[in-house]
């Protein structure tokens, strides 16, 4: 079995603690709420309801813990803050998951903007995706390294254009430097950056970095009152398109690594697939914590 599999044991009033006495006798660790969200940070998942923002227990612990953060956020003096607007980040405190599917939506050629989001739970959907992101299953039977099957990823791409509003759970390690912290963005990497990390990876430099966000000048109220024809949101706030966040990320004591667990979208993922280099390698996306213009590489992973 996995690290961090188990079962669901479901007793009757009254027998709670005999059996728990049995448990511990055979060997049974009793974990509170946070080592059980530790245990599943270091096996590549998320614990209810974190895995399920499309339910209404999702959202409600979006929205308490956006509370939480913004009320933190609020009792700091303006100099020992940051500045949001500055950096770029238009949702520091939740993971706008409607806005993300929506915007990407609205992005595609035939998408519409007004439908809900979804988790994909399609098990055999989501291991042709982590084949593909890892470039594992296109390769040939025969064992060619170089041969690539694009009838699969043509598949795949089609698949994930007909999810439409959807999200899909995904597991990055970082390849470098680095840990993404909660609420962290995850963007699409340019063919130049993915060719750098791969370099300094083959040369073995430990600090893959990536490109620097700039900083924005201007705040979002001003832009739109100057009129100019800027793409505002989710998409448009960052110069690397944003596809996803991490709902819990840190460093992983399994990867020995920077590592981090959240969602993208499911037509960002596409276009990220579309736009790979080698398709025969693992998938790059970049990854940029809310408190910090960096952006750093990590490899993306899709969870089942």
């Amino acid at each position: 079995m996995d690290f961090g599999a188990g079962w669901d044991v479901i007793l009757p009033a009254g027998w709670s603690m005999a059996f728990w006495i049995a448990f511990i006798y055979r060997g049974g660790k009793a974990v509170g709420l946070r080592e059980h969200r530790s245990l599943a940070f270091e096996a590549g998942e998320l614990t209810f309801p974190d895995r399920c923002p499309d339910t209404p227990s999702g959202a409600e612990m979006s929205s308490s813990r956006a509370a939480e953060l913004r009320s933190a956020y609020n009792r700091r003096p303006p100099a020992k803050r940051c500045n949001y607007d500055k950096m770029g980040v238009t949702a520091p405190f939740h993971c706008p998951w409607l806005e993300l599917a929506q915007a990407w939506m609205h992005n595609s050629v035939d998408g519409q903007s007004e439908q809900s989001f979804y988790c994909v739970r399609n098990r055999k959907l989501l291991r042709l995706l982590n084949d593909v992101c890892a470039g594992v299953s296109s390769r040939s039977k025969s064992g060619g390294q170089n041969s690539f099957d694009e009838s699969a990823a043509d598949g795949i791409s089609t698949a994930l254009q007909q999810c439409g509003p959807a999200i899909v759970q995904v597991h990055l390690v970082m390849l470098g430097r680095g840990a993404p912290s909660q609420l962290a963005l995850i963007c699409l990497p340019t063919k130049e950056d993915v060719l750098d990390a791969s370099c300094r990876k083959k040369l073995g430099r430990g600090s893959a970095e990536g490109p620097t966000e700039p900083l924005h000048n201007r705040t979002f109220a001003d832009t739109r009152a100057s009129g100019l024809k800027l793409p505002l949101g989710v998409l448009g706030s960052t110069v690397r398109q944003t596809i996803g966040f991490i709902v819990e990320g840190g460093f992983s004591h399994a990867t020995a690594k920077g590592s981090g667990v959240g969602f993208v979208s499911a037509l960002g993922l596409k276009k990220l697939l579309e736009e790979k280099p080698d398709r025969a390698c693992n998938t790059t996306v970049l990854v940029r914590c809310t408190y910090s213009l960096q952006y750093r590489p990590a490899v993306l992973h899709v969870v089942i």
